[in-house]
């Protein structure tokens, strides 16, 4: 079992928690942005643990933590009730409840994820909720982003940003459940600094098919009379080009960093042991090849993508070995 707590115990998030509690200062509602849609419900619950045990961190050994662990706790609340987003309906049971008197603590909580998907609806009929609660009412809404937020809804929050974790910290709390060392670190460099997406990309059987076609254009591909066959088998691969892309920009990098002296950098390394092998690359080629796999990024994000996408990249990658060889 992943040990989260480790994670958010450092951030300024849980501090700020910490510290309004603390000085008696807790505020009625708290925004806590997280860009990880996996767990970001349980760095939530872990606040609200915060709140609801005696202890000054939460202990995870009393009734209360145990009870808002499991979602059991009479007086913790979580939403949606069914589905991944909250609707109307759940915050006209949560507004019920908030007049209600707590059970077993002197406060009640209220937890909603997925705040990202709220609808304009739920999120107006929450409003005077979040300006004038009742005493002793404390909610939480956790969202991948902050925007999709009506300004009225954040205007009347605590923001709490829970950030992205360093590649080291990711690997140390996932080495235990994902063993193959090389793939974990492929997959934390991969996944933008969250536990979630370190966890899908390890488990992505797609991953070594996607490694796999980078390491063989990188080493296979020699003239514009290869583009046509690389680009196909890009293209044929079962995974979406972003993660192509991410990969192919990965393993520019490590070669990048080994063609510097610098292999302990290095993050694939059993991708390494072939794509060092590669010919008429250097130090400008690689940066330059970097370039246009940060160019084609964009180009993916403003416009979709597909084949002429790809084979641009490629020939942009040949013209920059031409180009640079005489370095």
């Amino acid at each position: 079992m992943i040990g989260l707590m480790p994670f958010i115990k450092d951030t300024v998030a849980y501090k700020t928690v910490y510290g309004d509690k603390e000085r008696g200062t807790l505020s009625h509602a708290y925004l806590a942005v997280c860009a990880d849609k996996t767990f970001i419900k349980e760095y939530v619950k872990i606040l609200a643990r915060l709140i609801v045990c005696k202890e000054k961190d939460p202990c995870g050994e009393c009734r209360a933590c145990r009870l808002t662990e499991a979602e059991t706790h009479p007086d913790v609340y979580f939403y949606p009730r069914t589905g991944e987003s909250v609707v109307a309906e759940d915050v006209t049971d949560l507004i019920e409840k908030t007049n209600l008197k707590p059970i077993e603590s002197d406060k009640k909580v209220f937890v909603l994820t997925g705040g990202e998907t709220m609808n304009a609806s739920a999120q107006n009929k929450l409003l005077k909720t979040l300006e004038e609660p009742p005493a002793g009412v404390h909610i939480f809404i956790g969202s991948t982003s902050e925007y999709p937020l009506l300004p009225t809804v954040r205007s009347r929050t605590k923001k709490l940003e829970i950030p992205a974790f360093s590649a080291d910290k990711i690997i140390a709390a996932l080495k235990d459940e994902c063993p193959d060392a090389e793939r974990l670190k492929t997959a934390v460099s991969l996944g933008d600094g969250t536990l979630g997406n370190a966890l899908a990309l390890y488990g992505d059987e797609n991953l070594a098919a996607v490694t796999d076609v980078c390491q063989k254009v990188l080493v296979g591909m020699r003239s514009s009379r290869d583009v046509l066959k690389y680009s196909s088998m890009i293209t044929g691969l079962k995974s979406d080009l972003d993660e192509f892309l991410s990969v192919f920009e990965l393993l520019l990098r490590d070669m990048l960093v080994y063609s510097e002296g610098k292999e302990p950098l290095v993050f694939d390394k059993r991708a390494l042991a072939t794509t060092k092998r590669a010919e008429g690359y250097n130090t400008a080629s690689l940066l330059y090849a970097l370039d246009k796999v940060t160019e084609a990024k964009k180009i993916k994000k403003a416009n979709g993508g597909g084949a002429m996408l790809v084979e641009r990249l490629l020939f942009s990658v040949l013209e920059g070995k031409h180009k640079w060889q005489k370095y």
